[in-house]
């Protein structure tokens, strides 16, 4: 529901139930009126809080002595919720925090005056948690054990204002109120304790989960960085993210500096529909660039709350760590606009991408404690991918002919025997250029390499995407047909000599085919191939042999 809707609804109960309640502001007595004022300003801005993010209430005591002194003394409580201290500003959540207690103590007031006292207190104790328990909590912020816990310290409330009613002549009687007032400040303490074990029980587990963090990444470096692709690695670090660090939604982003364009290369907790539409926007990295700027930097990371409030210079101070006394005000909460980037960056320390983590599983924003699990995560993501694009460099040159630009020779050995690990079903086709030292001889070697590079982007366009090519050596090349018929590879064979003619008029090939399922030995089956075309080259040239 709306707060100022609320506000409203609240309003009118507080007003109906002050004017049926009676009230005598006549017989205000100056010292007591002083106490009540005292009493409740001290306790509203005594703030206590269960664990790390539910404040309980801490005024009751000063609304049970104003209960006891009279209704008026009530609306005088009320009225000093006004001055507390609160960071917010807002004159809608001030107001909602004095009616949500007029409403609260007037309503429990109207119901339980007109009994004995003991059960009058008893009835207003009883009937003010239960109001503010559905007014706050509601049905789904509802906590059976802390309910108890502040039902129980409200009740040992009652013993002393009832003596402080039962001794009404004595000028002794405040001394029982005094008394309540210890039990607030006890009861202040033993929370107090309470929270600073859980804090360091926090603490040891934020250390623990970054511990484990740690580890799984210093994993992804071990297995992934010279092994798999980025992509590989990044969905592995989106998926600890969501997972460890608690963020409803991870999406990795990298810069295709050629485009201009942000690439989405990476996500978790993001439905899957939503994702392929984020993909395919084209979206100009200099609309993410601005968010980097130095105000909103923390180490690796970059928090801009409230992103949309960028033109009025909308700020906010980081905390230390998550304590319980900060998350009481709306301003820790995370809003849905709020932006939290981490950066990543090449060995140069450019940027080169970023991880934006969304929907924290506390609802908090982060803390610089949390920033610095983050920003380590960040340098160590960043370190990862580049080890892993340094290694695919180093890999593909091991791997690719200098010339033409092809898998080389010893590519063709590796690949042959993963195929036979694999049991796949494939057809290679073994090429000696026709001719080709004449034309070397002719145009020199210069254009010779030409003509080899040349036949090299022939083989490219014109295989399909599973099939690969491999320059042998000197004028030889080798292409494997995955899951083809050999009278499929064939086919695609003889088209290669019209394309191959019109690189140089005297240029054709003698080729041998041999595939996999009639030989058990993958070397045999390329000596086979490369047979069958010395064959063909002796005995006329431009031809293509599949039979032994």
């Amino acid at each position: 529901m709306n707060l100022k809707i609320k506000n409203i609804i609240l309003f009118i109960i507080s007003i109906l139930t002050f004017y049926f309640l009676d009230m005598d502001f006549s017989s205000i007595n100056p010292f007591d009126a002083f106490l009540v004022i005292s009493i409740t300003y001290f306790a509203d801005n005594l703030k206590i809080y269960w664990l790390k993010n539910k404040r309980l209430v801490s005024n009751t005591v000063a609304f049970v002595f104003s209960f006891a002194l009279g209704p008026e003394y009530i609306l005088l409580s009320t009225l000093v919720i006004i001055f507390s201290k609160n960071k917010n500003k807002s004159f809608t959540r001030k107001a909602y925090r004095v009616l949500v207690y007029g409403a609260t103590y007037s309503l429990a007031a109207f119901v339980s005056y007109g009994f004995s006292p003991l059960l009058a207190l008893f009835l207003f104790i009883t009937i003010s948690k239960i109001i503010n328990s559905i007014i706050v909590d509601g049905v789904k912020g509802f906590s059976l054990k802390i309910f108890a816990f502040e039902y129980f310290y409200f009740l040992t409330l009652i013993p002393y204002t009832y003596l402080f009613l039962y001794f009404n002549e004595s000028p002794f009687r405040y001394m029982f109120v005094l008394v309540n007032i210890v039990f607030l400040i006890l009861y202040y303490f033993i929370i107090k304790s309470n929270n600073e074990k859980n804090r360091e029980i926090l603490k040891s587990e934020r250390l623990k989960k970054f511990n484990e963090i740690t580890v799984e990444l210093s994993n992804i470096i071990k297995e992934f960085s010279l092994k798999s692709s980025n992509l590989k690695i990044l969905d592995e670090t989106s998926e600890i993210i969501h997972k460890k660090l608690g963020y409803s939604h991870v999406l990795i982003s990298l810069f295709d500096f050629g485009k201009g364009i942000i690439k989405r290369v990476g996500q978790k907790g993001i439905n899957e529909d939503i994702y392929e539409k984020i993909k395919n926007q084209n979206v100009p990295i200099k609309s993410i660039t601005r968010f980097f700027n130095e105000k909103y930097r923390y180490r690796e990371t970059y928090f801009v709350p409230r992103a949309d409030k960028l033109n009025s210079d909308y700020l906010y101070q980081l905390r230390d760590n998550v304590e319980v006394t900060s998350l009481e005000e709306d301003i820790n909460k995370w809003h849905p606009n709020d932006l939290l980037l981490v950066a990543l960056r090449d060995g140069k320390n450019n940027l080169i991408g970023y991880i934006s983590v969304d929907e924290p599983e506390n609802n908090l924003r982060p803390s610089k404690e949390e920033l610095n699990i983050l920003s380590v995560f960040g340098q160590m993501v960043s370190l990862t991918l580049e080890h892993s694009q340094k290694f695919s460099e180093i890999k593909n040159i091991a791997e690719r002919d200098g010339l033409t630009g092809l898998y080389n020779h010893s590519k063709l050995f590796a690949d042959l025997e993963a195929f036979k690990n694999q049991k796949e079903q494939f057809c290679l086709a073994f090429f000696d250029l026709d001719n080709f030292k004449q034309i070397n001889d002719s145009l020199g070697h210069f254009g010779g390499d030409k003509i080899l590079k040349k036949v090299a982007e022939v083989f490219l366009m014109h295989i399909r995407d599973d099939d690969l090519v491999y320059r042998y050596g000197g004028d030889e090349f080798v292409i494997i047909f995955r899951n083809i018929s050999k009278d499929s590879a064939l086919k695609i064979i003889k088209r290669f000599y019209s394309y191959i003619k019109q690189i140089h008029k005297s240029l054709s090939f003698s080729a041998g085919v041999s595939c996999s399922n009639d030989y058990e030995d993958f070397r045999e089956l390329l000596k086979s191939a490369d047979r069958k075309a010395y064959i063909s080259k002796n005995n006329g040239k431009g031809k293509i042999i599949s039979e032994e």
